[in-house]
């Protein structure tokens, strides 16, 4: 590769990492490309990047960027995918997804908030509900006191109510 065309896919890597808000490294090396193209077309729809470059490209790429700790994962024939959205986990969604159908796809770790992450760190990062789906359930549960306050309040003039019509149809009954 020229020099040229090593400094652009430098600069463009650098580029998505700065950007990027999770990171996981694959070992793709066994992985058939029946699997690899659906992968990249969910990666795609879910504002996940897939990047594959060698290795010395990425390390030096990733001097100076959030995910720099990603180097140690970078040996061996490796795929970086890339949460370029908010929702951080959708990334190791993607990959734990794909891992499913090809056991070929091997998680060797990732990097998220500048904590570099093993295998079942990643795992268990990919069964993380989505940052909205977290939102939602914090929401509803800080919506849930002041509800449950305000039926109660209800409560009383409403039990009062039914009590003044019971004893309203208890009089016209008699």
């Amino acid at each position: 590769m020229e020099k040229s065309k090593k400094s652009t896919v430098v600069a463009e890597l650098k580029d998505s990492l700065n950007k990027a808000t999770s990171c996981v490294a694959l070992d793709f090396e066994r992985v058939p490309m029946s699997t690899f193209t659906p992968f990249r077309k969910d990666c795609a729809n879910e504002n996940v990047k897939m990047v594959v470059v060698k290795n010395s490209l990425a390390k030096i790429a990733a001097k100076n960027t959030p995910f720099e700790g990603v180097a140690p994962l970078l040996k061996g024939m490796t795929c970086l995918v890339l949460t370029m959205g908010a929702d951080q986990v959708a990334g190791a969604k993607v990959v734990k997804k794909f891992a499913k159908v090809d056991k070929n796809i091997i998680v060797k770790g990732g990097m998220i908030d500048g904590a570099l992450l093993n295998v079942a760190q990643v795992e268990a990062l990919a069964d993380l509900p989505s940052k909205e789906e977290l939102q939602a359930k914090l929401l509803a549960t800080m919506l849930a006191v002041p509800q449950n306050f305000v039926r109660l309040l209800n409560a009383v003039p409403q039990n009062f109510v039914q009590l003044l019509n019971a004893y309203k149809g208890k009089l016209e009954e008699a």
